[in-house]
């Protein structure tokens, strides 16, 4: 995904923003798709690795940067991890607001003339409109940030950390609407 001139990593989930995080492709011209610790020379570093072992050396990185006990943060990373190309076999769309995955229709929100938003989920968007055109950053951190803090079994202010890095690559957040 693309976001203000931030790209994940459609393998491991790292976002990329300057051009030495890219990987690069066979004819050395920079990948599109995936960052330089999953792919060098048109070919990924880790050609065996499974999405469970992606999930826990990732898993293992966020335990130990949110406090997040390492079965939470594996069994979080391989939800996150399931969305991108390299494992489910496509590009999901994430919601340019909150980045919630546009895995089907039933995720995208609605244009003013009732089609679905490629950009917004659900909750995010309605009959063309952000459903909350005020919220700021920092109020939306305060909402989400104890649902976090619950679902992975860490302190508030440590889910707050973790959502505000996220959130801050996502285009709503970042002034580009």
């Amino acid at each position: 995904m693309r976001a203000d001139g931030i790209r994940t990593c459609q393998s491991c989930g790292m976002p990329m923003s300057a051009a030495e995080q890219f990987g690069t492709e066979a004819d050395g011209a920079s990948s599109k798709d995936y960052c330089t610790f999953c792919y060098r020379d048109g070919a990924f570093t880790s050609p065996g690795i499974t999405i469970d072992g992606m999930a826990k050396m990732g898993g293992e990185m966020m335990a130990r940067m949110y406090t997040i006990p390492l079965d939470r943060a594996e069994a979080f990373a391989k939800e996150q991890l399931s969305c991108l190309k390299r494992w489910a076999g496509r590009e999901i769309a994430l919601c340019e607001s909150c980045g919630m995955p546009l895995a089907g229709d039933e995720d995208a929100g609605t244009e003013a003339d009732g089609t679905r938003s490629a950009r917004y989920c659900t909750y995010c968007y309605r009959d063309g409109e952000l459903v909350e055109p005020g919220m700021t950053r920092e109020e939306a951190i305060e909402r989400y940030a104890p649902m976090m803090a619950e679902n992975l079994g860490i302190p508030v202010e440590k889910a707050k950390e973790m959502v505000g890095r996220y959130l801050s690559t996502l285009p709503r957040w970042r002034g580009t609407l």
